[in-house]
């Protein structure tokens, strides 16, 4: 494997253990042993040993066990303090002068086995004095870097900024096409509007920059799975090989913090559910071992994310049956595969008729569901029966600054976050039917529950013939959202409601507008907990 991308964040890394090290010894020499001093020493070497073995330093690896064996021999006063100190100091030039060599030429190998060989005969105390390390002076300095440390607040508060520099940039293109039709002066309209487009422009590259910076790649997630599969596949018999795609993908990293325990249960689930064991496999023409691969892709604002197996796929009539079983259903209902698929992620759902370590409580599909809605992003199920499913999760790229679809209700307007939107459409009065007490519309060949929103939340509206529906989506269940007016599309900074408000059902947080006007933006997750709402999907 090609480690070179990483060599620079390897160097800054090691350069600050060494940087450790070297402070330590020279408390050492100044004020004697000490056990905490000795400790951090031992903790730093340790670490950088790790990331050397990682890199492929072994013979840098090697070196530093020797430097750590000498560190131990002083702590249990096999060796004095006073007869180490000198090799230490020269052992610290020797890694000084390995990492120089590596950050000239990140290909380069170091080969440090005259430098084990007279720590070796140091340890065995047949080593003559130390002898003095040759050390360019430049390499105290260490490499350069190009990267620093920043608490994850402070780029927060500069996302918040931005944000507050998002909605004036609004408020003076509104001021602007008022402007022009209050002043007759060409020039000076003229003049307006380049010094507007010009920042514009500025405040869009620094909400890029910001966004950039609050960034990390998928890998950091997904490198977290290979040991937990490997055991997890063992444990029940299994083989299964993991493939990676579309690893360096970037995600905010409030999207990553939340996506790692998604993919836990829908990982843990394939394993348990959908990889055969290699005997099956085998019986039914597959290969002997399942493979699970979890791919990253962004599209335009959203980043998809795929967890597809090659295992036994969903039973439909199994999972319809345990549905009816469970009261979710009724045995009488006409229940299409995409309703069906819709039951796996309701709470306390199971096929399994007994409970183990790994799945059976009917707790993780319904935690997948709940988690991913929190994002403002949703999941969709493919299956096809003995080839396999894929779990595909739709994500914005952060979770700060979103496109929201403008809806007027009622007298007011509310956003609602485009990523839970799969489209709109115009429709009359007489298109809504009436199906167990609840609204419905027939729309692509499926019945789908209708909300109107200003019922929902309490407004006073007159009825029109014609209006809106704005279908949104969580799993396989869709809903149609009733509004009288659609406002367009823009971006909006989510503004979380006062903790004095208390809980605002149905309300996910709130934005200001251009013009100042405050908007709700809608909590879509909320309209399928509503029971009545429940009923209709």
């Amino acid at each position: 494997m090609d480690y070179s991308a990483l060599i620079k964040d390897y160097l800054d890394d090691a350069n600050g253990h060494l940087n450790v090290f070297d402070s330590a010894l020279l408390s050492l020499e100044k004020g004697g042993y000490k056990k905490d001093i000795l400790i951090n020493i031992l903790g730093a070497l340790h670490t950088l040993k790790g990331n050397s073995g990682m890199m492929g330093f072994e013979s840098l690896k090697t070196y530093i066990h020797h430097v750590e064996e000498i560190l131990k021999k002083v702590d249990d006063n096999s060796i004095e303090l006073g007869q180490a100190l000198d090799t230490l100091l020269d052992s610290a030039n020797v890694l000084r002068n390995a990492l120089q060599w590596i950050g000239k030429n990140p290909t380069f190998t170091p080969d440090l086995m005259e430098n084990i060989l007279a720590l070796q005969k140091k340890l065995e105390g047949s080593g003559d004095a130390s002898e003095n390390q040759r050390v360019d002076l430049a390499s105290y300095l260490g490499t350069k870097t190009d990267t620093i440390k920043v608490d994850f607040k402070r780029l927060d508060s500069l996302l918040n900024l931005v944000g507050e520099l998002v909605i004036f940039k609004t408020r003076l293109n509104q001021i602007e096409t008022q402007a022009k039709g209050a002043i007759n002066d060409k020039s000076f309209a003229k003049d307006l509007n380049e010094g507007l487009e010009l920042m514009g422009k500025t405040i869009s590259e620094l909400q890029e920059g910001i966004m950039k910076a609050r960034m990390l790649p998928v890998s950091y997630v997904f490198n977290k799975f290979p040991r937990m599969i490997r055991d997890l596949a063992k444990s029940q018999g299994k083989e299964i090989q993991l493939i990676f795609e579309g690893e360096d993908t970037e995600l905010d990293k409030t999207v990553i913090d939340e996506l790692e325990e998604p993919l836990l249960h829908i990982i843990r689930n394939a394993i348990d559910h959908g990889i055969e064991v290699s005997r099956d496999r085998v019986n039914k023409g597959k290969n002997q071992k399942g493979t699970i691969v979890l791919s990253a892709a962004q599209e335009s604002n959203y980043v998809i994310i795929k967890v597809k197996d090659d295992g036994r796929g969903i039973d439909f009539d199994t999972v319809r049956r345990a549905g009816i079983d469970k009261g979710l259903i009724k045995s009488e209902d006409s229940f299409d595969k995409d309703n069906i698929l819709s039951l796996i992620f309701s709470a306390g759902f199971t096929t399994k008729q007994e409970a183990t370590d790994v799945s059976g409580r009917g707790i993780g599909l319904d935690v997948v569901s709940k988690n991913i809605s929190k994002l403002n992003g949703h999941v969709i199920v493919e299956s096809i029966h003995e080839k396999g499913t894929t779990f595909t999760l739709k994500l914005p790229l952060n979770l700060a600054i979103i496109p929201a679809l403008m809806a007027e209700t009622g007298g007011e307007v509310y956003a609602i976050p485009m990523s839970a939107i799969d489209e709109s459409i115009k429709v009359r009065e007489e298109d809504i039917h009436i199906i167990n007490n609840h609204e419905v519309i027939r729309f692509r060949e499926r019945v789908i529950p209708v909300v109107r929103l200003a019922e929902f939340f309490g407004l006073n509206r007159e009825k029109q013939k014609k209006f809106y529906l704005v279908i949104v989506s969580k799993a396989e269940k869709r809903i149609a959202i009733a509004v009288d007016r659609l406002r367009g599309q823009q971006e909006i900074v989510i503004k979380p409601l006062d903790d004095t408000f208390g809980k605002s059902y149905g309300i996910a947080g709130a934005s200001i507008l251009g013009d100042g006007r405050i908007v709700l933006i809608i909590d879509v997750m909320s309209f399928y907990e509503k029971k009545e709402v429940l009923a209709g999907v």
